[in-house]
């Protein structure tokens, strides 16, 4: 799981190119200061915080109660498990537990 720090209204972005910060006073501005974008809080009347200020949310709940972002992008999927692969492997640990009982005298407990 990687584990980046939420920019704010700059961090990652979702399916449809939009951020998925949020604001849960829905007081989030862009504004331009100087030659760059700034995100303005109306609520505040400051520069928003970010990921530090309690209202602040991420839309595909991905940010953690430190403000790290978890959010994996669609094309960074975890390989699936084979569940086949997955029944044998629990196989060849029970038979292997019968095994042991067996020697101990105690086959008939499984």
């Amino acid at each position: 799981m990687q584990r980046t720090l939420c920019l704010g209204p700059r961090c990652v972005y979702g399916p449809n190119s939009s951020s998925l910060f949020r604001c849960g006073k829905k007081a989030l501005k862009p504004t331009v200061k100087g030659n760059k974008i700034v995100f303005w809080c109306t609520w505040l009347n400051d520069e928003c915080i970010g990921a530090k200020c309690q209202y602040a949310y991420c839309e595909a709940r991905a940010m953690t109660p430190e403000g790290y972002c978890t959010y994996k992008a669609g094309g960074e999927e975890e390989p699936k498990k084979d569940i086949l692969a997955e029944v044998k492997k629990i196989e060849k640990e029970v038979e292997r537990i019968q095994v042991h009982l067996k020697r101990r005298g105690l086959g008939d407990y499984l």
